[in-house]
């Protein structure tokens, strides 16, 4: 932001006594910057001013102060953890309510658990460990804590425990075997959402009534905050435990950003039905989560969803609704015991198999990608210390892990391998709707007490049906493998290569045309970057960032000159990319502006252009034909044509505007690129100087111009003017001037000669008079050269025209 609230709201007395007041009471880490920065970023950790602002807003609300309120409100609910937090924090603390009122101050009624104010308004304070005290009384106005639960197994039995030996919370909930969980997490707070928000599907409207007083919800979802995320960056925090010393607690704290992106298990599975045209399946009983998931190659969806299912233990059946998953180990379904089994022919009328010991892996290694090791390969190892032999089993997962995660895996894999190793089979006289695959069985004939998962049906006189082995287990801790750990090097960046490209009016806005001269950045690895300009060596102001790598590269072989506007199915044009990938498209896309990219001229320009189809011949060499050129207006720099190593950039979201100021256009600016956040004067920081943001206020070049001979040796001339801004509408009888008014230069040479007459008009049309040629020329010549260029107030002559004209 800009302009802060007090300056757009306040009145210079309102906002020099709230400033007089603050400094008076605020802590030095509250005070303002030295210097106003450009963006405000407000991160709300311990001592950033959190309850302060909160009882600031229940002041306001009981005075009825703008912005918060527009009249006193009254009776209002302070809510929290306990009924000694309400008042030692929310209310007598340093940033309570009754330290920062002014004037109107109130008094705390500890019998009557209520706080009251001279002008008869009351906030009566309630403990979430006594909900059923909120229910009845009706509020105007309600301060509660923020909504949160740590990532840990079971947090929502206690969503304020977490392992932090520096809070007062510290601890793990009921049940907790201390282990890491996402999904716990998420679990709770898709709770509250469905239970809070009436957008929810299955939203109870008696959960959150409206309220008779203000006509809104009791609780407002709009005024929910799920407690935290963070602004420093994953995965640097938590990695960077030299910085920051909390980096530890994040493994199974309240943090968000890191994890609160990963898709569960059960969403995965559905989206991978969903992208092969398949309906979506019950995934009630799928628990977990994963970074990533990564399909390189096409691939059945049972091919996509095996590595799933094998990894986290699940078992895929067809029921009479369709598919359903589940992890079997942790169902609470009670076995069916079978008793009544038919005779197979000879066969007994159960068998059971048992895989050998030395059949049976005593390690198990798991390869996955690690996202705090920048996504690079990683292993982690499960050994079976009691197992004979040394067999080994390899599982290939491919999708993305923290690395304790997938250690619990690889130890759950190996516990239910061992777990499964009996089979049986038997047979079924008559048909049973509830014996299904996936269904869970005992079976006494076997003369074990194990239950067992039926794994397929075959129909037949009697149905012959496998099941094997399962024991019903927890999944073992997920505990974090570098909690608080450090990078062991920092990562080295490269200079980046930054483009700068002067376009053409794109977008057809008239507001903004000094936005069309953009950058185009990349660099290995990538980084964000920052934007740096000065018209001198020293006074570098930041003017923007580039968050996204560019796809560009360089041609390598020369691209022929082309008519503008015309797609030239006879040159190719070659390119070798840094990185990125293209791909054809259809006529009618490419006729609907798909494929657009930039390519820098013999003559400096930037042509515009489209092409049809791509295909990559080489590594990172790509061959681009069906060019349709000059679009844009660039017929002059597809006139031109492109050498070897001219500069090509995709033009994308990566190609964004410079920051170039509209008094800057034309002007000779320095610039620097470079990561965000590293010095200035590093070597990772590219210069180069640029003048720009002209090419979008130049009228285009006219067209059509034409020239006939009148009876008394006039040359009479005209053409058709183009236009830059809005000019593609088909249903307009002609287009807009998007000039401050119409003018044009004519210009006469003699062929291969200098401008010998020159004159501006005000119409697309003139007459070069019998009588001027034979002033110019004494005898008129066999043919003279014509240019004609539209005039623009603030770029002056556009492009021209050229043709040349017989006078014999």
């Amino acid at each position: 932001m800009q302009e802060c609230f007090a300056q757009t709201n306040l009145n210079w007395r309102q906002g020099s006594l709230i400033a007089r007041e603050w400094y008076r009471s605020a802590r030095i880490q509250q005070y303002l910057l030295e210097a106003e920065p450009a963006t405000w970023l407000v991160v709300g950790g311990r001592g950033a001013g959190k309850t302060r602002l909160g009882a600031e807003w229940v002041n306001s609300m009981v005075r009825g102060f703008s912005p918060f309120a527009s009249r006193r409100h009254s009776p209002i609910a302070l809510v929290g953890e306990t009924l000694a937090d309400v008042r030692e924090v929310m209310i007598e603390g340093p940033s309570g309510i009754a330290t920062i009122s002014r004037h109107d101050r109130p008094r705390f009624e500890p019998s009557r658990k209520r706080l009251v104010w001279d002008s008869g308004a009351v906030a009566q304070i309630f403990s979430s460990e006594d909900p059923d005290s909120l229910r009845g009384p009706q509020f105007q106005a309600a301060w509660c804590d923020e909504l949160g639960c740590p990532a840990i197994d079971k947090g929502p039995n206690q969503p304020n425990m977490f392992p932090d030996v520096k809070s007062s919370e510290n601890g793990t909930p009921y049940f907790s075997n201390g282990g890491r969980s996402d999904i716990a997490q998420r679990r709770l707070l898709e709770a509250h959402a469905a239970h809070w928000d009436p957008a929810s599907a299955g939203f109870n409207g008696a959960y959150n009534p409206l309220s008779p007083v203000y006509g809104g919800r009791m609780v407002d979802v709009a005024r929910s905050y799920v407690w935290a995320w963070d602004a420093r960056p994953y995965p640097v925090f938590p990695l960077q435990s030299r910085v920051w010393s909390d980096g530890a607690g994040w493994h199974r704290g309240h943090w968000l950003n890191g994890r609160f992106g990963s898709p569960t298990v059960a969403d995965l599975i559905n989206a991978i039905l969903r992208d092969h045209g398949l309906p979506p399946a019950n995934v009630d009983g799928v628990e977990g989560t994963v970074t990533g998931y990564v399909i390189a190659d096409p691939a059945s969806a049972r091919g996509a969803l095996e590595p799933l299912v094998d990894l986290f233990g699940l078992s895929a059946s067809q029921q009479p609704g369709g598919l359903a998953f589940k992890r079997t180990t942790a169902s609470n379904i009670a076995a069916i015991e079978l008793t009544d089994l038919a005779f197979d022919g000879e066969n007994a009328v159960a068998e059971t198999a048992r895989s050998p010991d030395h059949d049976l892996p005593a390690e198990a290694i798991l390869s996955f990608r690690d996202p705090v090791a920048d996504y690079q390969s990683a292993s982690v190892r499960s050994t079976r210390f009691a197992a004979v032999g040394s067999r080994q089993h390899g599982l290939s997962f491919p999708g993305v892990l923290e690395a304790g995660q997938a250690r619990m895996l690889a130890d759950d894999w190996m516990r239910r391998t061992w777990q499964e190793r009996e089979r049986v089979s038997f047979a079924l006289a008559e048909p049973r709707a509830d014996i299904v695959p996936g269904t869970i069985i005992k079976l006494p004939a076997s003369g074990s007490t194990s239950e067992f998962l039926v794994t397929e049906i075959e129909q037949g006189l009697v149905r012959k049906v496998a099941a094997r082995q399962m024991a019903r287990s927890v999944p073992a801790p997920w505990r974090s493998s570098n909690p608080g750990v450090a990078a062991t090097a920092p990562v080295v960046a490269g200079q980046p290569h930054a483009v700068f490209l002067d376009l053409p009016m794109m977008d057809g806005s008239t507001a903004n045309p000094h936005l069309q001269f953009r950058v185009a950045v990349t660099q290995t690895p990538w980084m964000s970057q920052a934007l740096f300009v000065s018209p001198e060596e020293t006074g570098f102001a930041l003017r923007g960032s580039v968050g996204r790598r560019a796809d560009m590269g360089v041609l390598t072989a020369m691209l022929a000159p082309g008519k503008e506007g015309r797609i030239d199915r006879a040159a190719a044009l070659t390119v070798e990319l840094y990185g990125g990938e293209l791909a054809s498209v259809s006529r009618l896309q490419l006729l609907n502006g798909a494929n657009l990219v930039a390519v820098r001229s013999a003559g400096g320009a930037w042509e515009v252009l489209q092409f049809e189809s791509a295909e990559e011949i080489a590594p990172e060499i790509w061959r681009l034909r069906g060019l349709l050129r000059g679009q844009f207006g660039t017929g002059d720099a597809a006139a031109a044509g492109a050498a070897v190593g001219a500069d090509l950039v995709v033009l994308d979201e990566g190609v964004v505007p410079s920051g170039l100021l509209a008094g800057e256009a034309g002007l000779q600016l320095n610039w620097r690129v470079g990561p965000l956040g590293a010095d200035f004067s590093s070597a990772s920081f590219s210069a180069s100087s640029e003048t720009g943001g002209k090419r979008a206020l130049m009228p285009f070049s006219p067209v059509h111009l034409r020239g006939r001979r009148a009876g008394a040796g006039d040359l009479s001339l005209w053409w058709i003017r183009r236009g830059r801004i809005d000019a593609d509408s088909w249903e307009a009888s002609d287009i807009p001037l998007g000039e401050e008014r119409e003018e044009y230069r004519v210009e006469v040479s003699a062929t291969g000669g200098g401008v010998l007459r020159s004159a501006t008009v005000s119409t697309p049309a003139w007459i070069y008079a019998a009588a001027d040629i034979v002033a110019d020329f004494g005898v008129p010549p066999p043919a003279v050269d014509i240019t004609v260029r539209q005039l623009s107030v603030a770029a002056g002559p556009g492009l021209p025209v050229t043709r040349r004209f017989s006078l014999a």
